[in-house]
């Protein structure tokens, strides 16, 4: 019985622990009094467990602020450097890998190209590229393997979570890809794998425009189309873990090609490849696919590809009207989506 009350107050301990350092790390800094606010723990113990973290170098002091009477109250937060996140993203042209401090500064980072489709078709040359990725931003960072808390792996495809993490991709060739276990040949360290668009999803909700919200949609375009569906806070993958993969829901009958073999495909209307090709055809005289390159040369060193007048900062809302004499802007086609009827 003794063996049964010890262990049940360190479990009590332990999750104490945990409930301050996560309202530390995603609403830090604030002080022992929001702490006990947020968490609903008594002021003895908040101060109690505050101690062990400061002694364990998992949380520091961060400034104070003035109180209502009395003392300044002290800032806590989460030490950035008790802790290495790696965030792995395989897309359809690159894979990058990034390690980061806790409060997210980047510290290293290692990319490399990619064919599109090359997961599905042939995983092992990206598995290697992941593999060298995660050698490579350990190595540059002098970060010791210990303190990688985890790596979080984004990938395209619909990812089944299980006693083995499989992943689907959309495209024609291999299907069931046993990504964790592949990654399990070249390391150790603590693997969390999931759709890029649900992980992109989860990241708004923690640190982006979903903070505070239950209930969300975020759409992810680029060379794939896909999104996150959170309801009641968490992610909602359906009852095959493909919910939000709209990229390959058709929404034209015979319309344009797809590179998963279909046609009609919302990506094949609004993703980056087919936006390229309208640039390409919008500039009649121009030699063909000048425009397209000129769009991805200029997205590839992250310049703006301007397609109308700039506006200024203090004008995101409505444009204010023009003045003085009109300017003649040759703009492309319009992207439109056609929808069949039903």
């Amino acid at each position: 019985m003794g063996q049964m009350n010890r262990r049940t107050v360190r479990d009590l301990r332990r999750g104490n622990r945990s409930t301050l350092l996560r309202q530390l790390y995603f609403q830090g800094p604030v002080s022992r009094q929001e702490l006990g606010a947020l968490t609903g723990l008594s002021s003895g113990s908040v101060s109690n467990v505050v101690g062990e973290l400061l002694a364990d170098a998992l949380v520091e002091e961060a400034g104070s602020v003035e109180s209502d009477g009395g003392r300044p109250r002290t800032l806590l937060r989460v030490a950035p450097g008790s802790g290495h996140l790696i965030g792995v993203d395989v897309g359809e042209t690159h894979v990058r890998v990034e390690l980061f401090d806790l409060m997210l500064t980047e510290l290293a980072r290692w990319e490399h190209p990619l064919t599109p489709g090359g997961l599905e078709r042939d995983p092992e040359p990206v598995v290697g590229h992941i593999l060298a990725g995660l050698e490579a931003v350990v190595a540059k960072s002098g970060t010791e393997p210990e303190a990688v808390i985890g790596v979080g792996v984004g990938v395209p495809g619909v990812v089944e979570q299980g006693d083995e993490v499989l992943v689907h991709g959309p495209t024609a060739g291999r299907d069931a890809v046993p990504l964790e276990r592949l990654l399990r040949t070249g390391t150790d360290l603590p693997l969390f794998i999931d759709n890029g668009a649900t992980a992109q999803g989860q990241a708004e909700m923690w640190f982006g425009a979903g903070r505070g919200a239950d209930n969300a949609v975020i759409a992810l375009i680029g060379s794939g189309v896909g999104a996150a569906i959170v309801t009641a806070g968490a992610p909602y993958r359906g009852a095959t873990s493909s919910a939000g993969e709209w990229g390959h829901t058709v929404v034209q009958v015979g319309g344009r090609a797809c590179r998963c073999g279909a046609v009609g495909c919302l990506e094949a209307y609004v993703g980056a490849q087919a936006v390229l090709d309208r640039y390409g055809r919008a500039a009649p005289g121009d030699r063909p696919g000048k425009a397209a390159r000129t769009v991805s040369r200029r997205a590839a060193r992250r310049a703006p590809v301007r397609t109308s007048r700039p506006r200024s900062p203090r004008s995101w809302g409505p444009p204010e009207p023009r003045r003085g004499r009109a300017r003649c802007w040759r703009r492309p086609p319009p992207i439109s989506v056609p929808v069949s009827p039903i």
